[in-house]
């Protein structure tokens, strides 16, 4: 089992836009500005986001999390975050897709998606287009990595 120990510099504190994360043999930090390599996905809303340039070690950095759709979020726009959706993976209860980060930290729920057409759309992609926001939104991942509890 690998340790990710990880220090995070929030957008809003001095300008910072980075975390540097720490594996106990490998640091790398991940920048808000670098887009991610790939993003796969797995069983109930997991998503994975390779990032940074060691892509064929064992170390490279990662950002990973879970996906759910529910009845919130309306009046959320896109890449901005809310405390109270509380997303844990695979929830299929309305078309708005929430992303939310568990490594290298946990985040609160980021709005990555608001038009699907209803909640058995949405539960088929959501997972999906957060491993996308992530891999290549600058504006979602300034979301997810100041979002973080």
């Amino acid at each position: 089992m690998k340790t990710i120990l990880a220090l995070i510099m929030l957008p809003m504190m001095a300008n910072a836009t980075s975390m540097c994360v720490h594996t106990g043999s490998y640091v790398a930090s991940l920048s808000i500005y670098d887009n991610g390599v790939s993003h796969t996905t797995g069983n109930n809303g997991a998503w994975t986001v390779t990032m940074g340039y060691n892509t064929s070690s064992s170390n490279t950095p990662y950002v990973s999390g879970y996906a759910g759709c529910a009845e919130v979020g309306a009046s959320n726009a896109i890449d901005t975050v809310d405390t109270t959706v509380g997303i844990t993976g695979g929830e299929e209860s309305g078309p708005y897709c929430w992303c939310v980060m568990r490594k290298p930290l946990v985040s609160y729920s980021v709005l990555a998606h608001k038009d699907y057409a209803d909640t058995a759309t949405c539960a088929l992609n959501c997972a999906d287009k957060c491993g996308e926001k992530v891999q290549t939104s600058t504006a979602f991942r300034t979301a997810m990595f100041g979002g973080v509890w």
